[in-house]
């Protein structure tokens, strides 16, 4: 007979045996129900599909089955378990699980996979410097990977090294491992704010997929800074929490928006933030509360920080609210109509004037620069703040038609644009 289990064959077998035809037990055993074998690895998260019944000849008896499914492992993530005398499981440590995977436990086994209990960065293990090294040239790509595929824009050339990171060991031992030789480090999430240089970036380019999903509490989420921040407002939207509706429509990561302080419609990613935690440029854990920050128009006090390499995680806490779902739907559906969805760009190029009562869209469109093109770069015929990318342009051609924009406007209307967006040479 064989066992009532799943294998996992992406990597080595990881299995747990069912209550039902384990070939460990003794034929004079087979009324005994307990767990009698539980092989377990730390990469893999268990799911409990609830008890289902089974009509046999002899009448009905309930049967329990199993399925295993991989996740990502990390040092905070993996949770090695154990099999208790009683045959339930407990979990050595907390254990986050990734938003795809949900876990369904019998009653005496959820108390022991609980996932309140908050997880703290700081609790990585200090790495040597062997040990740093040895974890980022194993996957570094030398001038191979080009920038034009990592922004919005679709503009650049080639980076020095590049390395993609899913779990913050990673990224600690690249921090250090660019700090140790002075390299150049540039922390990119969905490239969405950026316009690289078309000879490239002379330096370390690290891509950022931290995308851990934690609900805390109702209306708390820890979220990973490579997390996408328009699926967060969707998720939020749809749960019944207010305060995050407009990141529906918003490209980029959580780091992202928490580093510029994105917001629309009156709302901004600060005013909902409950604390962060971030790496300095030495490799080490910080966590600022809400107390220590500080969040304006398009700014944060990250902006000012000279030690701060990287934001790792963010905690967002949010109210309860009716009808989140409409005006999440009511922000997209605006963003649609009002900006060029499907088109190269970047977002807003430049920051609305404070205290003018007027938007740089409309200072550019009255400006008559409405389809302005210089190479293949163009002004938005949809939105004026919005540059395209419409025909192969490159670095120069973008930075060109910026300053004619910037010059123009400030010659017609005595006002000085100020970009939002950050251009990247190709040598800091």
């Amino acid at each position: 007979m064989q066992p009532s289990a799943v294998f996992c064959t992406a990597r080595p077998p990881c299995l747990i045996y069912g209550f039902r035809d384990s070939p460990f037990q003794n034929e004079k055993k087979k009324k005994n129900r307990e767990l009698t074998r539980n092989r377990w690895n730390g990469s893999y998260g268990l799911r409990l599909k609830s008890p289902r019944k089974k009509k046999e000849a002899r009448g009905e008896r309930r049967m329990r089955s199993m399925a295993l499914f991989s996740i990502p492992s990390s040092p905070l993530i993996s949770s090695p378990t154990q099999a208790n005398p009683n045959g339930s499981l407990r979990a050595k440590s907390s254990s986050l699980l990734f938003p795809q995977h949900q876990l369904l436990l019998p009653s005496n086994t959820s108390n022991a996979l609980s996932i309140k209990e908050e997880l703290s960065l700081t609790s990585i293990p200090s790495l040597d410097d062997r040990r740093e090294q040895s974890l980022v040239e194993q996957c570094i790509l030398r001038n191979q990977k080009h920038l034009k595929e990592l922004g919005s824009w679709g503009i650049g050339g080639p980076c020095s090294y590049f390395l993609q990171v899913s779990r913050p060991s990673q990224l600690v031992a690249a921090i250090r491992y660019c700090r140790a030789r002075s390299i150049p480090l540039l922390i990119l999430g969905k490239g969405s704010n950026c316009l690289f240089d078309d000879r490239g970036f002379d330096g370390f380019v690290l891509l950022n997929r931290l995308d851990q999903f934690q609900v805390v509490e109702p209306g708390v989420y820890r979220v990973g800074s490579g997390y996408p921040f328009n699926r967060l407002g969707v998720r939020c939207s749809i749960a019944g929490f207010s305060g995050l509706e407009f990141a529906g429509g918003i490209p980029g990561t959580v780091g992202g928006a928490v580093f510029m302080n994105a917001g629309a419609g009156g709302q901004e990613t600060g005013d909902v933030i409950d604390s962060v935690e971030m790496v300095t440029v030495d490799g080490d854990f910080r966590v600022l509360r809400r107390s220590d920050m500080a969040f304006g128009y398009r700014c944060s006090t990250f902006q000012r920080m000279k030690d701060l390499a990287a934001i790792a995680a963010v905690t967002f806490r949010l109210v309860p609210a009716e009808r989140t779902r409409e005006r999440q739907r009511a922000f997209l559906e605006r963003r649609r109509k009002s900006q060029p969805i499907g088109e190269r760009s970047a977002g807003s190029v430049f920051r609305n004037p404070l205290g003018m009562g007027i938007s740089a869209g409309e200072l550019i469109e009255f400006a008559g620069l409405k389809g302005l093109e210089i190479g293949g770069a163009k002004v938005s015929k949809v939105h004026a703040n919005f540059f395209i990318n419409f025909n192969g342009s490159t670095s120069a051609d973008m930075l060109a038609l910026i300053n004619h924009v910037k010059e123009r406007v400030d010659q017609m209307f005595g006002i000085e644009l100020k970009e939002e967006i950050k251009y990247l040479p190709y040598r800091t």
